[in-house]
């Protein structure tokens, strides 16, 4: 069944007994979701353990030998698009469903007692389809009914009478028989009106789940709502994951610019709450109009850069330069914070990160932008890539004069950004502003959120954050993500897994443009790159090149969905994923309220191929749009998507 938002604390209180399982998506709305879910259990000592997965697969695994011991069952990020009753045995077990991923299976909203899922106002609205839904399954059908009469009458005829105790039926079906003519035809018009009221019903449903994929509101953000229902007043540390979560859908492009804005809205009175703070003070006019239009903080990074300066950083050799990771030392350990703190230059690292642990931030999409150079930032950012062409000569002279124009020397673009001259970095949101029309970049900022760790640590957005999440899920595993989260010893060593991985991406993307491997279909574009990517990345490796390809394409072309293969690591297997463009509309029932009315229909298409083909796929990281593919099936599988598309 489905709960409200008002009904979530009840919902909890179901697995408030017994020992609790919990599977986690691997994916950074899941880890942040589990963050905020784990801090729960552990207040009202639930005992709890957790499984990271990557598949349904794996969950059928689990479920098939169960604990007799286990009571309670979370699916985080995962779960919602299937029926649960197909992945366990219920008996007397409670399922929650917090889960994104759309459109729901209506066994789980509308059938199940036991499954809960939690709802954002998604299901609630569809008060046609729980009718249909609930007609066809629960619903007379008077039609069978009175044809299943009419054979037993006529089987009756053909065998002679009979007494019996089912005379009182026969009586009842003679008198149908010899009913007037007006009382039949009234009877003929009612089953054709219940027989088109049962069509238009199976049509309704089958209509939801033909819509194709989209997502929700974030995990993360639903299990906050939770911990707010629950009375837990929000925390720096609540509030934070529930921002890098929820961006992580903007990120990867799973909700649409309308949808982020209202996650923002959402989340502004929260960060203030848990962290109050002034508008960073604006240097000009036109510095502070921008300041009005997307509040800032950015105080702390000048007071930063303003600090390095008059310790001499900047000055030293490039080699010698300060590093942020270098904040690992502990304070009483780092002669350069006690030089500092002697000369009155700063009170400590501690009392800083209290003061403006959270805030709001202009954004821009320059990925990791605080920490590398802001050259190195926009050469491997797919925004600049794409709207400047910098696989060409030409377009790495467009992004050199850009800097120029911004005001930054050759020198100064590859200097650390933390090192960057506190004026300059003042104006970059202006001068960006100012000139970027110019460069089709006009579009280049975005609301954020920032998180401050004092002046000896790097300041991290949550989009950076994200990345560095998915970069350790990659690399390093499900936990050392999760613990990224609260230790930032960890999170640096995402950060810089991050760098790596964008540069991967970004190259990666070039070099297949530059050997034009990409081919334009008929229905879709598609690429197969040799070398082996990650599905974070592969998602990212895919955007980029849609989005690229379709700023220099004809109309005709422009929102050409896009399919993309690259080696799996099980051998002899590809990953296969099709991604579409946020505008791209198909025929859905409504508007959803994070995605809008982008679907995408690759999950049901790859199933139907699939199945025509009679090969054996698997669904990766819980998205219908990505497949794991033998290799000698993929020549095949794409010939008959060419045609059914």
């Amino acid at each position: 069944m489905y709960i409200p938002a008002s009904g979530y604390e009840a919902a909890y209180q179901r697995i408030s007994t017994g020992s609790l399982l919990v599977f986690a998506s691997s994916d950074a709305d899941s880890v942040c979701a589990l963050r905020i879910l784990t801090t729960l259990l552990k207040r009202d000592s639930i005992g709890h353990k957790v499984i990271p997965v990557e598949s349904y697969r794996d969950i059928k695994k689990t479920t098939d030998t169960l604990s007799p011991q286990v009571k309670s069952l979370v699916f985080l990020n995962c779960g919602a698009m299937v029926d649960i009753q197909d992945l366990v045995e219920l008996g007397d077990l409670v399922v929650l469903v917090i889960d994104s991923h759309r459109p729901f299976n209506l066994y789980n909203v509308f059938w199940n007692e036991q499954v809960l899922c939690f709802d954002d106002g998604d299901v609630e609205k569809h008060t046609e389809l729980r009718r249909a839904f609930e007609d066809i399954e629960f619903g007379s059908d008077s039609e069978n009914e009175e044809d299943e009469d009419e054979d037993e009458e006529q089987q009756q005829q053909q065998q002679g009478p009979k007494r019996s105790a089912s005379d009182g039926d026969s009586r009842k079906r003679r008198k149908r028989t010899d009913m007037d003519p007006e009382e039949f035809i009234s009877a003929q018009r009612r089953r054709a009106e219940r027989r088109d009221e049962r069509t238009q019903n199976q049509a309704l449903i089958q209509a939801y789940y033909t819509q194709g994929a989209y997502h929700g509101r974030s995990c993360a953000l639903t299990t906050l709502a939770l911990a707010e229902q629950l009375g837990i007043a929000p925390t720096p540390d609540l509030v934070w994951w529930a921002a890098v979560g929820a961006t992580s859908q903007f990120v990867m492009q799973h909700i649409d610019s309308s949808g982020y804005m209202m996650v923002v809205e959402q989340m502004r009175d929260l960060v203030r709450r848990v962290s109050p703070t002034a508008p960073a003070r604006a240097t000009s006019r036109s510095a502070r109009a921008t300041a009005r239009a997307m509040p800032t903080a950015n105080a702390a990074q000048s007071s930063q850069g303003e600090l390095d300066s008059q310790l001499n950083v900047a000055a030293r050799p490039q080699s010698d330069a300060f590093s942020p990771y270098l904040d690992l030392i502990p304070e009483d350990e780092d002669e350069g914070y006690l030089r500092a703190k002697d000369a009155g230059l700063l009170t400590s690292s501690r009392s800083i990160a209290q003061r403006r642990e959270l805030s709001e931030s202009p954004e821009l999409k320059f990925p990791l932008l605080r920490h590398w150079s802001l050259g190195e930032a926009m050469q491997n950012s797919a925004f600049v890539a794409t709207r400047l062409a910098t696989w060409s000569s030409k377009g790495r002279a467009r992004l050199d004069l850009l800097l120029a124009k911004l005001g930054l020397s050759q020198l100064e673009a590859r200097e650390p950004f933390l090192h960057l001259a506190p004026e300059l970095k003042a104006q970059l949101h202006r001068r960006i502003g100012e000139i970027g029309a110019d460069y089709d970049m006009s579009d280049a900022h975005f609301p954020g959120f920032v998180r401050y760790f004092g002046w000896r640590k790097s300041t991290v957005s949550a989009d950076d954050m994200v990345l560095a999440l998915h970069a350790l899920l990659q690399s390093k595993g499900f936990f050392a993500a999760y613990d990224a989260l609260a230790q930032y010893g960890v999170l640096h060593k995402g950060i810089a897994e991050a760098m790596g991985l964008q540069k991967t991406v970004v190259g990666l993307g070039i070099s297949m443009l530059e050997r034009q491997v990409v081919k334009t279909l008929r229905a879709f574009r598609l690429a197969i790159s040799d070398t082996p990517v990650m599905p974070f990345a592969l998602r990212q490796l895919a955007l980029f090149l849609m989005q690229t390809l379709r700023e220099r394409s004809s109309r005709a072309h422009t929102r050409l969905p896009f399919v993309i293969a690259a080696p799996s690591s099980e051998e002899d297997k590809l990953v296969v994923l099709g991604v579409t463009p946020m505008d791209y509309v198909g025929a859905s029932v409504g508007k959803a309220t994070y995605a809008g009315e982008s679907r995408n229909h690759f999950g049901l298409v790859f199933e139907s191929v699939a199945g025509d083909l009679g090969i054996d796929v698997a669904m990766g990281f819980f998205d219908s749009s990505m497949l794991v593919i033998g290799r000698s099936d993929m020549s095949a599988f794409i010939d008959r998507l060419r045609r059914r598309l």
